[in-house]
């Protein structure tokens, strides 16, 4: 067992870390109507590096799994799921419209890595390959995020096994997408540039899964991420609108 394997941490250790922080991120998002506070800055700032931990974490299952057109679909139906019952919910509640969905940001993450590969590779045929990497690009601009999850996924999973050119290369990619596509006043830095700091989850992973052999690790997320959504919602309307 290498030093990196005693000290750092397993991806399910990673991925609980990343829940709490998320967590705070809505609890910020939705709750704390004074944006210029210091408890609203802290956890909307540091909860930046959650895409980041879980794209990665994607690429590394994605990496290992057998069935990767499996794995692509069982994000893809749970982001679909999801998208359904924000629009419901916000429909209900006659609110805002729902923008949270990292499935489908992941998905779309995971099918233009298995589109872009089997280009690579000669896999399957050479123009319904480039197809789907052009359809996975379009869909990308409408999912949360944008490009984002994709453009750092694609870094993640071709550079896996030089982790530091992979870490720079993504900070570097990273701080271009944002700096071009997400708005902030002239001077200013926008608080999305702050998902450098996920460079200290990546580099903490062990190469480890960790977690049980029930299936508690894998579908934990795909429960407690739009329940805790839904339920923050309604919070924040029966608080703000009611």
């Amino acid at each position: 067992m290498t030093n990196l394997q005693k000290i750092g941490l397993s991806a399910f250790a990673l991925k609980l870390i990343m829940v709490v922080l998320m967590l705070g991120d809505h609890i910020a998002y939705f709750l704390i109507a004074d944006f210029r506070s210091i408890e609203y800055q802290l956890l909307r700032y540091t909860a930046r590096m959650v895409l980041p931990t879980f794209t990665f974490l994607m690429t590394v299952s994605l990496y290992h799994t057998r069935n990767r057109l499996g794995f692509f679909l069982r994000m893809a139906i749970a982001g679909l799921i999801m998208l359904v019952g924000n629009t419901i919910l916000s429909w209900a509640l006659g609110g805002p419209v729902i923008n949270n969905g990292i499935f489908l940001s992941l998905a779309v993450a995971a099918g233009l890595i298995i589109a872009i590969e089997r280009i690579i590779t000669g896999e399957g045929y050479p123009i319904p390959n480039a197809v789907a990497a052009a359809l996975l690009i379009y869909a990308g601009t409408f999912v949360e995020g944008g490009l984002l999850a994709p453009a750092m996924a694609l870094v993640f999973y071709f550079l896996h096994r030089q982790r530091l050119a992979m870490c720079i290369v993504y900070i570097a990619v990273g701080w271009a997408y944002v700096s071009n596509v997400f708005f902030s006043w002239p001077g200013e830095i926008h608080f999305q540039h702050y998902q450098f700091l996920a460079i200290i989850p990546i580099m903490l992973y062990n190469g480890q899964k960790g977690g049980g052999s029930s299936g508690f690790d894998k579908w934990f997320f795909y429960i407690f991420y739009p329940l805790h959504v839904w339920w923050l919602y309604v919070i924040r309307h029966l608080i703000f609108f009611t």
